[in-house]
C-alpha cells in the first residue's frame, strides 16, 4: 500500500483589534487575549472521508506462468488461472482557516479535511489459457470477483476507521503554531503520516482476507469445474 502526499491550502486571517463577539465569549469563559479570539473566530473542524468506487480493468493476455510471477505468492502445486491486483492509496486536501496574532506572528487554526481512499489501479487477470473456453473463463472470473468483493468491503470499512480516527484526533481542537509556514508544514505532515499509518495497519488485514478466499477447498472447487481445469 502506498499513500500519496496530501495537498494543503491554508487561509490565515489577520487578527483584528476589537471584536465584540470575542470579547463577550472571553468574558463568559473567563479567558482573554489571543486564545479567546481564536475560540470566537474559528469555524468548527470539518472532516470528510470517502472511499472511491472500486472499479477494475480486465486483462486476458497473460499466461498462468506470467500471473504466477506477477502474484509472487503461488501456492505449491497450483497454477494461477486468474489474479486480481490493486494499489490502495489516498489523496487529501486540507483547508485551514486561521487567525494570526500580528505582534508575534503566532497563528491558531482549525482544519477542514477531505480524504478520498481508492484501490486504483485494479486489474483482474484471466489467464490466456482460458481463451475459447467460456465455461472455464466464467468460473475463473467468478472466483476473481470474490477478491474484488474483499476490496469493496475493506475500502468501506477503512474509510469508517480513518474518519473515526481523524475525528478523535482533531475533535474541535484549536491548533497553535509559531507561524503560517509552520502551520502549513505541520498540519500537512501530521495528516499524511496519520492516514498513511492507518492504511499500512490495514494492509495485513486485506492480505489475510484475500488469502481466505484462496482456500484449498476453493482451489479444489475451481479446479474441478468444467471437467477439470488445467493449464499447460
Amino acid at each position: 500500500m502506498r499513500a500519496t502526499p496530501a495537498a494543503l491550502i491554508v487561509a490565515i486571517a489577520s487578527l483584528l483589534a476589537g471584536c465584540d463577539g470575542a470579547k463577550s465569549l472571553a468574558a463568559r469563559a473567563g479567558v482573554g487575549g489571543f486564545e479567546a479570539r481564536c475560540e470566537a473566530s474559528l469555524p468548527a473542524t470539518r472532516i470528510e472521508v470517502d472511499a472511491a468506487p472500486v472499479l477494475y480493468g480486465m486483462d486476458r493476455t497473460r499466461s498462468w506462468r506470467e500471473l504466477s510471477a506477477l502474484g509472487g505468492e503461488a501456492t505449491p502445486g497450483m497454477r494461477p488461472l486468474g489474479l486480481t491486483t490493486a494499489i490502495v492509496s489516498h489523496k487529501a486536501s486540507v483547508e485551514t482557516a486561521g487567525v494570526e496574532e500580528q505582534r508575534s506572528g503566532r497563528v491558531c487554526v482549525r482544519p477542514s479535511i477531505e480524504v478520498e481512499l481508492s484501490a486504483t489501479p485494479m486489474t483482474v487477470y484471466i489467464g490466456r489459457e482460458m481463451a475459447g473456453d467460456p465455461c472455464r473463463d466464467a468460473v475463473t472470473l467468478a472466483h476473481e470477483m470474490k477478491h474484488v468483493a474483499v476490496y469493496r468491503d475493506e475500502m468501506a470499512r477503512i474509510a469508517q476507521d480513518v474518519r473515526a480516527r481523524l475525528e478523535s484526533l482533531y475533535a474541535n481542537r484549536i491548533l497553535y503554531f509559531a507561524s503560517r509556514s509552520e502551520a502549513q508544514r505541520e498540519v500537512k505532515a501530521a495528516l499524511g503520516a496519520e492516514v498513511g499509518r492507518l492504511l499500512a495497519d490495514n494492509a495485513k488485514r486485506i492480505k489475510d482476507r484475500q488469502r481466505d478466499v484462496d482456500t484449498p477447498e476453493e482451489y479444489a472447487r475451481v479446479g474441478a469445474a468444467c471437467g477439470g481445469m488445467t493449464a499447460n
